[in-house]
């Protein structure tokens, strides 16, 4: 007989009354009210706040220890963290541990095989209650330890900050509704996207060893967390939107703050990295594509698009190392205090020419790698 599913009481009333409350109270208040600019900005301002406490603070700071913060950073992202309803930043760490260290098997807490809805809140209403696990770095730090005593009040008073502004302009009901009620439910869902549709939908372009995807639909509603394909293959990156064009206002912010010495320590993984990943994918696909062509049409196809992607691969990775040991040059110039030297110029010298040579090399198996994938796509047209 299959066991009934116990519930978690007060996660699921807080869960659903808030829904509840939003269903009833937004519709009304338009219908007594029209919404003034400044509930607009209340609301905006708080759902921003908050949701970048958690996808700056409790996701890529505490989580994933992507970079160091300053104890002004750490604080407020612990304030407005914990305005989420989410939990302590150390519980929501320990979750979120477990869920990259078993994505996708019975032990990740919110596994997507289970279903949509359940990824999404439900495993959040279950009346089951994970250990503290793989957190004892967090434990060390004395801010993150108040906030798992006192998160349930720290977020209610952050939560407040609208009715106090209400009471301040004689708008109570305006400021609760918006500021207070709608903020917390869309936070709960924007948040909870991460767990559910960054799972089902949108591409898989750097690996498909795992069901999270990049959707640039997410990026803008979650503060750049949306690129979660990415993230789950470099989960120690600060960037979720790592290339330029990319929404991630979380990562902008950091740069920010980076600016001003409030933040540093930035882990990036490597540009060669992101593009040597991005192309096993594509060979990937494109080799499952010919395997579906006759054998004449296939082999040679394969072979050469195996070649191309080798030289493209290689060029790539030397362009990497190129860099990478100028950098370490530079540095032992520098510690060396050669930095002006006529010594030094030679190595620049030294150092543009081979530079020079690696892009021209990068350009030409870029142009190999387009020909072959140009010549497998026809191929497959006409086979």
């Amino acid at each position: 007989m299959p066991q009934t599913k116990q519930w978690n009481l007060l996660n699921t009333v807080f869960l659903v009354g808030t829904l509840a409350l939003a269903l009833v109270l937004v519709p009304w208040r338009l219908v007594v009210a029209r919404p003034t600019w400044g509930e607009g900005l209340v609301f905006l301002g708080m759902i921003s706040l908050v949701g970048t406490a958690i996808s700056g603070g409790y996701h890529r700071l505490f989580s994933h220890r992507a970079y160091k913060a300053s104890w002004p950073v750490r604080f407020l992202f612990l304030c407005f963290g914990a305005a989420a309803f989410e939990n302590s930043a150390l519980k929501w760490s320990s979750d979120h541990r477990i869920h990259h260290q078993h994505v996708d098997t019975d032990q990740d807490p919110y596994e997507i095989g289970k279903g949509f809805w359940y990824a999404h809140w439900t495993w959040v209403m279950e009346a089951k209650s994970l250990p503290l696990t793989g957190v004892a770095d967090l434990e060390k730090d004395p801010l993150v330890r108040w906030q798992h005593r006192h998160h349930f009040l720290i977020g209610a008073v952050v939560s407040l900050i609208p009715v106090g502004i209400g009471l301040a302009v004689g708008n109570v009901w305006g400021y609760l509704v918006w500021g207070v009620v709608l903020r917390i439910v869309v936070t709960h869902h924007t948040t909870f996207f991460i767990n559910s549709a960054a799972h089902m939908f949108g591409s898989r372009p750097y690996t498909d060893k795992n069901t999270a995807r990049d959707n640039w639909l997410l990026a803008p509603l979650t503060y750049g967390e949306g690129y979660h394909n990415f993230h789950h293959l470099w989960q120690w990156d600060y960037r979720n939107g790592a290339l330029w064009y990319q929404w991630d206002t979380t990562k902008w912010l950091l740069n920010v703050l980076a600016w001003f010495g409030l933040v540093s320590g930035f882990r990036r993984v490597p540009a060669a990295a992101i593009e040597r990943a991005r192309l096993h994918m594509e060979e990937k696909r494109l080799r499952e594509r010919l395997a579906l062509a006759s054998p004449g049409v296939a082999t040679p196809m394969q072979q050469r698009l195996e070649a191309a992607r080798l030289k493209l691969d290689q060029a790539l990775a030397s362009l990497h190392d190129r860099r990478e040991a100028w950098q370490a040059k530079k540095a032992d110039w520098k510690a060396k205090g050669h930095a002006r030297a006529e010594a030094w110029r030679e190595a620049q010298a030294e150092w543009q020419a081979a530079l020079a040579q690696h892009r021209a090399e990068l350009r030409a198996a870029w142009a190999e790698w387009r020909a072959a994938r140009m010549e497998v796509r026809a191929a497959l047209v006409y086979a």
